[in-house]
């Protein structure tokens, strides 16, 4: 029993003209198994009716926070996680759909393992995309992950609320201050992800995912650049423009830097032995994943970055046996497929 009367769950719910979804998605959370929360809903002036909507819904638990000014998405974050007095958060997007045992499932998770600080699930993409996010399960994995994109989505969260008391999301990391949050907060608790879908994410052409893609790709950057510093390499040897163009592959690379980033990653790897900043197993498995991505962009892939087939076959003095091993067989099967077509 909830003895001085807080709800168990803050739902934190930010919109901006979301009228075409809201209802149904604050509904999704209305019908959960688990009646014990309040839904914090912050508006950033939209203009398209929300409100109206939002104002017809009658339940007591749903307190809606009207701004004065639009101030974006990471102003509102932070003024729900203010005033949330649930013991744990959970956050929800206006244009997305909470399956009902969602709250029940992550609720227990976190009440049943101290250890686990944050909830998360898989993803079930719908509207112009069917595909299933499938997040890693273990703190571990999904830490590691982080050095190659986000790994959690936050609007599918549940976490414990005192552990993160004290952290904001940065203003300056617009549309990436997910990722931005996940990379800071990894070490103060670990990440877990149900494998199952329990949260319906509404795909459309005008969410930040497809607007700004080319901006977040960027911004990316410095968010895995503070993850592998880390290790505590040498920035002046591997310096971040070349970390950045190797991860980009938007510019000239010379022979020089490409023989350098394959030795970043081996330096990588020796350092984690002797630090345990990462799982060992899990940071070789995501090194592994970044250099075949390169790989493949660099020998599979038209560039405008002047790379030529000379410059490819130098290339290939620099390489592992296994990494050569790798690009021959997707040469044979590339030429297999033009045989046979």
């Amino acid at each position: 029993m909830n003895l001085i009367n807080f709800p168990s769950i803050s739902v934190i719910i930010p919109v901006y003209n979301v009228a075409a979804y809201i209802e149904e998605a604050v509904n999704s959370i209305l019908n959960q198994t688990i009646q014990d929360f309040e839904i914090i809903i912050i508006d950033d002036c939209s203009t398209d009716g929300t409100i109206d909507i939002l104002e017809s819904i009658k339940d007591a638990r749903i307190k809606i926070f009207k701004k004065d000014k639009n101030k974006g998405l990471i102003y509102s974050l932070n003024f729900g996680f203010k005033i949330a007095q649930g013991k744990y958060i959970a956050r929800m997007d206006g244009d997305d759909i909470s399956l009902p045992t969602r709250f029940e499932k992550q609720l227990d998770m976190l009440e049943n393992n101290s250890d686990i600080k944050v909830c998360g699930c898989w993803l079930q993409r719908f509207g112009n995309s069917d595909k299933i996010i499938k997040h890693r399960e273990h703190h571990d994995e999904i830490v590691a992950q982080l050095l190659l994109n986000c790994s959690m989505s936050i609007g599918a969260t549940m976490f414990e609320r005192a552990t993160f008391a004290e952290i904001v999301f940065d203003q300056k990391k617009k549309h990436v201050e997910d990722y931005d949050f996940w990379a800071r907060v990894a070490w103060l608790g670990n990440f877990y992800n149900i494998q199952e879908v329990l949260y319906y994410y509404r795909a459309h052409e005008t969410q930040v995912t497809y607007l700004y893609t080319a901006i977040q790709r960027q911004a990316d950057v410095g968010i895995k650049l503070f993850l592998f510093k880390k290790l505590q390499y040498n920035s002046i040897i591997y310096s971040d423009e070349l970390i950045t163009k190797m991860l980009l592959l938007d510019k000239q690379i010379a022979l020089g830097e490409f023989k350098l980033f394959f030795k970043w990653i081996k330096v990588l790897n020796h350092l984690n032995s002797k630090s345990n900043i990462y799982s060992g197993v899990e940071l070789k498995n995501v090194l592994e994943v970044l250099k075949r991505t390169v790989l493949f962009s660099i020998y599979f892939k038209k560039t405008s970055i002047g790379i030529t087939k000379k410059w490819r076959i130098k290339a290939l003095y620099y390489l592992s046996y296994n990494d050569l091993v790798f690009i021959l067989s997707l040469k044979s099967r590339e030429m297999f497929k033009k045989i046979t077509c």
